[in-house]
């Protein structure tokens, strides 16, 4: 069994967008999920439903939004994890 939820229909897609990246990301990066957010609504197929209700995107749309968090969850974390290995910078 997993631990899934249901994503609240009645938040918006930032919101829901949001929510993914904290799960995803690496707890010293969640501050920037709300500026990831943003990030991920410049994708072509998100930004026509970046200001819309999650319960008002289909199937396929949230998956398609679901997967552009995921992408950029997982190129701030990497990018974060080189840059912290080599003692680099800290993304904040």
């Amino acid at each position: 069994m997993t631990d899934e939820r249901p994503i609240d229909a009645r938040k918006t897609v930032r919101e829901v967008i949001i929510d993914l990246l904290l799960l995803t990301l690496p707890v010293e990066l969640r501050a920037a999920a709300p500026e990831l957010a943003d990030r991920v609504a410049e994708h072509p197929d998100v930004a026509p439903h970046y200001g819309k209700r999650w319960g008002d995107v289909s199937e396929g749309q949230g998956y398609v939004i679901a997967r552009e968090a995921g992408v950029i969850a997982r190129d701030i974390a990497i990018g974060a994890g080189s840059t912290t290995q080599s003692g680099g910078e800290h993304l904040h």
